[in-house]
């Protein structure tokens, strides 16, 4: 059985020579059961039983998590009921042998989902993204030992908005947003700046604000923190960006069409909005894709530009970032990128065709600059590159 980075790499060369028929089909057992019926004896019982059903089908079988699976094969409509009706009467059956009595507690609609590439492959793609982005999130979240932590609540929200109003913009500023370059770094040359971004520091609000609340692994209540933050990044943009030259600032989609956002595009001369970058998320700009083509419209119209964040490397050539529009792509470097990237240079090779500059960000060890050196990307991110223009302006 392969695994989720196969997966991407599979659809990924799907997409760049599409052929008919070919479907992914998703097994859910995190839509069937609870977490406390979730063994790890049934979900290896369940995955033989998609594995041979789906070799049965010339197709190839994936665990893109935990518990849930995939197939990816090429069969005919009427195949392909009949591969929906054999997998869910499998995955039944085996939940029914391990606990007896919880079939007509299962919701079957949510069990098998099927996706056919060539009319709803944005659809495939956007359930394939959240796996990885749940991964990663995961990943991070045992790094840093914050299974101890409270949830995010919504007082935690108010209280960020505040600070913000207590302390006023400049001193807000000053506590909790920081800058980072993104440079050109090409062997032989001095490294080069060529944009800023602006942000405010997770770690720095924790500290005062909420030290013992874990905000990544609070589902809606974080996204509606990250919008307050994007309301306040709005209204400081002036006090922030002193410097002049080319900037980026996060958003989520939902904020293009704020008040705040309004006031913002209605506030900034043409000159300002020229070199002004909007970073949205894959995932977000995925998940709210319609929407996000509203407010595409609305960025280039004003001369801006448009860059997709929080790539990661296994996820890299799953969204055609040439055709919804972005400039800029930023992918994260972390263990194991590079072995990944090796599988995905075909599709960087495809950016970089396209006119949209990959840039390595989270840059920690001089290895991603090798790595990026030999797939065409010139443009990084990250401490490394922080302490490396540090060295060269003394």
């Amino acid at each position: 059985m392969k695994d989720l980075r196969a997966l991407v790499q599979d659809m990924g060369q799907w997409r760049h020579a599409p052929e008919a028929g070919v479907n992914l089909v998703i097994v859910s057992v995190a839509a069937a059961l609870p977490e406390t019926k979730r063994i790890p004896s049934l979900v290896a019982q369940i995955g033989e039983g998609m594995a041979a059903i789906g070799a049965k089908r010339q197709g190839h079988t994936y665990q893109v998590s935990t518990c849930d699976f995939g197939i990816l094969a090429k069969v005919t409509e009427t195949a392909l009921i009949g591969l929906v009706r054999d997998l869910k009467v499998e995955m039944l059956r085996t939940i029914e042998r391990n606990f007896p009595g919880s079939f007509g507690s299962i919701d079957q609609s949510r069990l098998v989902l099927s996706y056919d590439l060539v009319n709803n492959y944005r659809s495939a793609a956007d359930r394939v993204a959240k796996y990885a982005e749940v991964a990663q999130r995961h990943t991070a979240e045992a790094d840093e030992g914050n299974k101890q932590l409270r949830p995010l609540t919504t007082n935690d929200i108010k209280n960020v908005m505040k600070a913000y109003e207590k302390f006023g913009t400049e001193k807000f500023i000053k506590a909790f947003v920081r800058d980072q370059d993104i440079c050109m770094h090409v062997p032989g040359r001095k490294m080069e700046p060529v944009l800023t971004e602006y942000f405010i520091s997770m770690d720095l609000l924790r500290k005062p604000l909420f030290v013992d609340v874990e905000m990544r692994g609070s589902g809606r209540l974080f996204n509606e923190f990250t919008l307050v933050l994007d309301q306040i990044l709005l209204q400081a943009f002036e006090a922030m960006h002193t410097k002049g030259g080319r900037c980026s600032v996060n958003l989520n989609v939902e904020s293009v069409f704020t008040e705040q956002f309004e006031n913002f595009i209605e506030r900034m001369p043409q000159a300002v909005l020229k070199d002004v970058v909007f970073e949205f998320r894959q995932s977000n700009i995925v998940e709210n894709f319609d929407e996000f083509q509203v407010a595409r419209g609305l960025i280039r119209s004003k001369g801006a530009t448009i860059a997709v964040d929080q790539i990661f490397p296994q996820t890299v050539g799953l969204v055609d970032l040439d055709y919804i529009g972005a400039s800029i792509a930023k992918i994260h470097w972390r263990n194991g990128a590079e072995d990944i990237l090796k599988e995905r240079e075909r599709a960087v090779k495809y950016l970089i065709d396209c006119n949209v500059l990959p840039v390595l960000i989270r840059v920690d060890n001089e290895r991603a600059l090798e790595v990026g050196a030999r797939m065409g990307i010139n443009l990084f991110q990250g401490f490394l590159i922080d302490d490396m223009l540090k060295k060269s302006a003394q």
